[in-house]
């Protein structure tokens, strides 16, 4: 009951703030997405994709009708903004679960939050330092164990401090698909989702439980900040960015990835680009644009917009030259037309101040970190926080070529269905349907599409209701095992209608029929443990199975593999040996039986060990990272080679060499001890022949 009383609450003030966008840019709001149901906009493949060298517009609309006109449009734009950085960068942030848990311990102050999933379980758990007295009180959220400002800046002013131990949902640098979050979400992992999109989930779920406690612990929810350094600092951005219950964002030196802007750190040299940035933090979707950023629909000032209209302050490192503060810069000034637009100039500044150690707060800069601090945790409107503290004067017409739009009061008429079956993604439904979505108050009649693309280039089936009270359609005759994609649309006689959400479902098929196979051919004739087999394709077939056995009856299988297409490449095979080999169709109502076996004989060379021998030359990201004062460094040779692994301060000084001899081809690991080095960003870097890489690390003594 308490808990329904607290959700009940969280409901009501989020109405009251809500509808008050008209009047005044509220400083938080009571939920996490005020616009959690506004339909995403569409993604379309990177061909069709246009090229945008300047950044681009924040204020257009991602469908193209155009410049918001209204305040409390941005809502929306924000939503779309969210919708597409989960698109291209970071991966699905799923919405918050129906079943977590939280309870608080004061007899060690921890925190506990546990979230339930497909029958998997998440627990976090946070150290909490309250202040003396009764509160409630403002917090501030630490994106790692320790914050990277001072923390008299809070302890002095009565402000609870919370930690968010990160690596309770995936662990920094080593994301596997065994970590609790992808455990939970079984159709997210460590290629389509990146670690800041797991992360910012992590403390959306940590605020949930803070809701869950309120009785027990007296924090004020209507003031939370978070705050990190470099790495976190990106967190920080996209923790705030993500959840509008966060008032405050203190991101500090985030560099590339964070408030830095992708396109402009492009026409830099020796800084942290979208090509070279750390893609455990990111989906793979996004090394897409590593060849050609500009047609990347988003860049990191709307990222910072999105946190708008609540508090962000940024700052950089200038010198630093991996952290390329400059474009920075850029994206700072881009987003302070936003909060100029809506009407909130000093919800938003920016400090580059350089001069000092990495995460490290010049004596300079802690006065502007009170300011914010004052005025959106302590609510203290004497304080200036319009900072904008740079060296930089760069040239913005180049990169800034739209205007800032006079927004006015009032709210666009904008309406949307939501769909309701078949459920997204749903399994072997029959060849007729009915389609069924929410009615919309005020419209006229809707729109039906049916594709077998999720473009919508050709249209399988269309339709229209009479009425806005009839919100159900039947479709008869779909095709047998296909994808299709569907959306509805309402028509009005004002205002802005648009496209639902795109949802997709899957139409039953018969068990594929018995493969054919074609031929076993040698990949490359010089190579006899590469094989080329292929078979012919069955109709209804989704997936192919393909074994290689040394046994006809396939008691033992030698090797395997799956493929969509007909044709797959084996490795490692013997000379002279003799293979059986066979497939097997499947697709979601089951399996074929398998095909006939056949059998070929490899050629004549040795064995090769492929899962020994790396195919490549490499260098991994070195572990842990930052570091104190210990870290890893794993790198592979395909064959025996010279190899010089060799350290570099950031002013390119040499001042430690790791490996200087011939290896063996194979894997290799480095114990590297930085002792007697003071804290800071190193670079390292593998030669070996043609092959040149250099990392970034990190020390923090």
């Amino acid at each position: 009951m308490r808990i329904n009383k607290i959700l009940i609450a969280v409901f009501l003030n989020t109405i009251i703030i809500v509808s008050s966008l008209a009047q005044v840019m509220p400083l938080v709001y009571g939920v996490e997405n005020t616009a959690a149901d506004y339909p995403k906009p569409f993604k379309p493949l990177f061909s069709d994709l246009p090229s945008i060298p300047s950044l681009p517009d924040p204020f257009t609309w991602a469908d193209g009708r155009g410049r918001i006109m209204y305040k409390s449009d941005w809502r929306y734009r924000r939503a779309e903004l969210g919708a597409q950085f989960q698109q291209y960068e970071i991966g699905e942030k799923p919405p918050r679960p129906d079943s977590i848990q939280a309870n608080f311990r004061y007899t060690d102050s921890v925190l506990t939050v546990i979230i339930t999933k497909n029958g998997k379980t998440l627990t976090l758990t946070s150290k909490i330092i309250l202040p003396a007295g009764t509160g409630p009180f403002p917090a501030v959220i630490s994106m790692t164990s320790f914050l990277s400002i001072p923390s008299t800046i809070f302890s002095s002013r009565n402000i609870a401090r919370i930690t968010f131990n990160h690596n309770q949902v995936t662990t920094y640098n080593d994301h596997k698909i065994t970590d609790p979050y992808y455990q939970l979400y079984p159709h997210l992992n460590t290629a389509n989702t990146g670690q800041y999109s797991a992360w910012s989930w992590g403390v959306s779920r940590l605020i949930d439980g803070l809701e869950l406690v309120q009785n027990d612990l007296p924090i004020n929810l209507n003031r939370i900040a978070v705050v990190g350094c470099s790495y976190a600092g990106k967190l920080a951005l996209f923790a705030g960015a993500f959840d509008e219950r966060v008032a405050l964002t203190l991101a500090q030196e985030s560099g590339g990835g964070g408030y830095v802007t992708w396109r402009f750190s492009q026409t830099l040299e020796g800084v942290e680009t979208l090509a070279a940035t750390n893609y455990s933090w990111f989906s793979d979707s996004m090394k897409q644009f590593s060849g050609d950023v500009s047609k990347l629909p988003i860049d990191h000032h709307q990222l910072m917009a999105m946190v708008a209209p609540r508090a962000l302050f940024v700052t950089g490192n200038p010198g630093w030259v991996w952290m390329a503060d400059e474009s920075g810069y850029v994206g700072s000034k881009a987003v302070k037309e936003v909060y100029n637009a809506l009407g909130i100039p000093d919800r938003f500044g920016f400090s580059q101040i350089g001069g000092h150690n990495h995460c490290q707060v010049p004596s300079q800069q802690i006065s502007e970190y009170e300011a914010f601090v004052e005025k959106f945790l302590l609510g203290n409107n004497t304080v200036n926080t319009e900072i904008a503290n740079t060296p930089y004067t760069t040239n913005l017409s180049p990169w800034i070529t739209w205007t800032t739009p006079t927004l006015i009061e009032g709210s666009s008429d904008i309406k949307w269905a939501s769909l309701s079956y078949p459920s997204d993604l749903q399994l072997n439904l029959d060849s007729v349907v009915t389609f069924k979505w929410k009615k919309v108050e005020d419209v006229e009649k809707y729109y039906i599409q049916l594709s077998l693309n999720s473009s919508f280039t050709n249209i399988d089936k269309s339709d229209s209701t009479n009425t806005n009270s009839d919100t159900t359609k039947t479709f008869d005759d779909l095709l047998k095992g296909k994808r299709y994609f569907w959306r509805v649309k309402v028509k009005s006689s004002g205002g802005v209608d648009l496209w639902s959400d795109i949802w997709s479902f899957r139409t039953a098929a018969p068990l594929p029929e018995k493969p054919q196979l074609a031929s076993a051919t040698p990949t490359s004739p010089p190579r006899a443990d590469l094989i080329t087999l292929r078979w012919n394709k069955v109709q209804y077939a989704e997936q192919y199975l393909a074994q290689i056995s040394t046994v006809q009856s396939f008691a033992t299988i030698r090797t395997q593999g799956t493929t969509s297409d007909t044709i797959r490449n084996f490795s490692g095979l013997t000379r002279n040996v003799e293979y059986f080999w066979r497939v097997q169709a499947s697709n979601t109502a089951g399996s074929s039986p398998w095909s006939d076996v056949w059998s070929f004989v490899a050629g004549a060379t040795d064995v090769i060990d492929v899962e020994q021998i790396p195919a490549t030359y490499s260098i991994s990201q070195n572990y842990p990272n930052p570091f104190n004062p210990n870290t890893k460094i794993k790198f592979s040779l395909p064959k025996s080679s010279f190899v010089k692994i060799t350290v570099f301060d950031i002013l390119g000084r040499e001042i430690h060499i790791l490996k200087n001899e011939e290896l063996k081809a194979g894997y290799h690991e480095i114990d590297f001890e930085a002792n007697n080095l003071p804290s800071g960003i190193y670079f390292y870097k593998m030669q070996s022949g043609k092959f040149v890489a250099t990392k970034k690390m990190v020390l923090m003594q």
